[in-house]
């Protein structure tokens, strides 16, 4: 089952100039002939000669935050504020190190082809070394690879087959999560996307699903214009998830006739995070409180939020009314009357319910720190799960949830009403205000960039309305006490579940 089927992510914007470039473009090592030069070295690490050939995926491509990743002025005030020598730049400007470019404080004189993940990077992957912090191997005689068995003759460089680029197996997500894995110099754990895709029942073959599955959109059509009518499975390169590019980009540039593809970004990554969580609200008529419950269905690949989760803020947003008066609120991103805002973070937010779902990064000593590189250690993970078994009959398939009771028990024994309407939103800002305050004081970071971070609130499943008559309504039974509930869900699912939310405040 590929849990990213149903989606219908609008593609990347594609100018009609750059599907226009001819292979003339690259006289005298042009596409196809029967003999054509060898291109070297020095242009296929130039992302600008794959166009020529690969339009489309260049297209792509250059509006992705792959493209991005060195340009991104959050990243760029980190690497300054960190000073870890090319530590952070062994993933966001690979080919730099690697032709011993850089020492990691030269980011911005870098020159366009070796910014960013480029395609020679990812297409030159001969092995992988290890589980994080890129411990890739790349070919030494500038060979590419790709996800074909029958390359079409005629290119001008040398090209085979590889399973870690193919990504109808599972070996390709080796290649993948070795940049999204990373430790810190200290150890941490920080990013831990691939370990958490290896620990889900997606990555057991053959069954089992890539990160290429999910993130690279595939459509029917030509992968380059030296066999125009060959027609394959190809896939899209724009690699949507939560973060966006601040300003125009790709940037205005003579030589990249490519539109900037920001409007593109946002709507694929707000497609891709509708569908992520499946809510179930339930009121407990003994208790009178509230359950809601979270379900990772559609990134259920690993767990959610990944990626920089030291840097994710994901909190709920919810409302209780009875004859349409408020009667309880927590995570409000609004000013209503008697109720706080869901931010600052859960230490310090007068919301005594609020639930917000981060990384709790300490130092060596157990204080608490806010930047990934002064982490010792990581405080107990409240990500939503991912998905451990694919079967209704066994328990573990609904362990992608986590359950959270409004007023929390040990607060409070119930609302101050029956409501008799109940809204949740859930919101998603891709940096936190407190990272990005800390940057800022600093000087390490621009004040402008703070309020251009992507900021999301979840439609689709990620928004729910309870009413005791909603189309929807079902009956279930509290798991602990047997009351029956009156629940509404996004999904299908109606099954309810004794597991919580890991910890309220941060703790070492």
């Amino acid at each position: 089952m590929n849990v990213r089927a149903h989606l219908k992510i609008l593609p990347l914007v594609r100018a009609a100039a750059a599907v226009a470039v001819a292979c003339a473009a690259l006289t005298p090592v042009g596409c196809g002939g029967a003999s054509p030069a060898q291109l070297t070295h020095d242009q296929l690490i130039d992302p600008l000669t794959c166009k020529t050939c690969h339009p489309t995926q260049y297209q792509d491509w250059a509006g992705s935050m792959h493209a991005y990743a060195a340009d991104d002025p959050v990243f760029q005030a980190m690497n300054q504020r960190a000073a870890v020598g090319t530590f952070c730049l062994n993933c966001h400007a690979p080919i730099a190190v690697r032709e011993s470019l850089t020492d990691g404080t030269n980011i911005g004189a870098l020159a366009r082809p070796v910014k960013g993940v480029t395609c020679y990077f990812c297409h030159s992957i001969e092995s992988v070394a290890g589980t994080h912090n890129d411990p890739l191997v790349l070919a030494t005689d500038d060979s590419l690879f790709g996800p074909f068995g029958d390359p079409v003759a005629g290119s001008p460089h040398r090209i085979g087959y590889s399973r870690l680029l193919d990504g109808t197996t599972t070996d390709s997500a080796d290649a993948c999560g070795s940049c999204h894995d990373i430790q810190n110099l200290q150890g941490a754990h920080v990013e831990r996307t691939f370990e958490e895709w290896q620990a889900t029942t997606l990555a057991i073959p053959p069954a089992g699903e890539s990160c290429a599955q999910c993130h690279m959109v595939a459509s029917d059509g030509a992968v380059s214009t030296t066999a125009p009518n060959k027609i394959r499975r190809v896939h899209n390169h724009g690699f949507p998830a939560v973060d966006l590019a601040i300003g125009d980009f790709p940037p205005t540039d003579p030589q990249n006739d490519v539109t900037p593809q920001n409007l593109a970004q946002k709507t694929a990554a707000q497609a891709f995070l509708d569908t992520t969580v499946q809510q179930t609200l339930c009121l407990n008529p003994d208790t009178n409180r509230l359950q809601l419950t979270l379900d990772n269905v559609a990134a259920s690949g690993h767990s959610w939020p990944s990626g920089a989760t030291p840097d994710r803020r994901v909190w709920v947003e919810l409302t209780a009314y009875a004859a349409g008066a408020v009667i309880y609120a927590s995570g409000n991103t609004v000013d209503l009357p008697g109720f706080p805002s869901a931010l600052p973070l859960e230490d310090s937010s007068p919301d005594p319910d609020l639930w917000l779902i981060r990384d709790c990064l300490f130092d060596s000593s157990g204080n608490q720190v806010t930047l990934f590189w002064e982490a010792a250690t990581i405080g107990a993970r409240n990500q939503l799960p991912g998905l451990l078994v694919q079967n209704v009959n066994d328990p573990s398939t609904y362990q992608t949830h986590m359950m959270k009771e409004f007023p929390d028990a040990s607060r409070t024994a119930s609302l101050p009403a029956t409501p008799d309407h109940v809204t949740v939103s859930i919101h998603l800002q891709a940096i936190g205000d407190d990272v990005l305050d800390s940057l800022v004081a600093s000087g390490d970071l621009d004040p402008s960039i703070p309020p251009q971070i992507a900021r999301y609130q979840l439609g689709g499943s990620g928004a729910l309305d309870w009413t005791p008559t909603a189309p929807k309504v079902f009956h279930a039974p509290d798991p602990t006490s047997g009351a029956v509930m009156t629940c509404v869900t996004t999904g299908t699912y109606k099954s309810n579940t004794t597991l919580t939310t890991s910890h309220a405040r941060c703790k070492p």
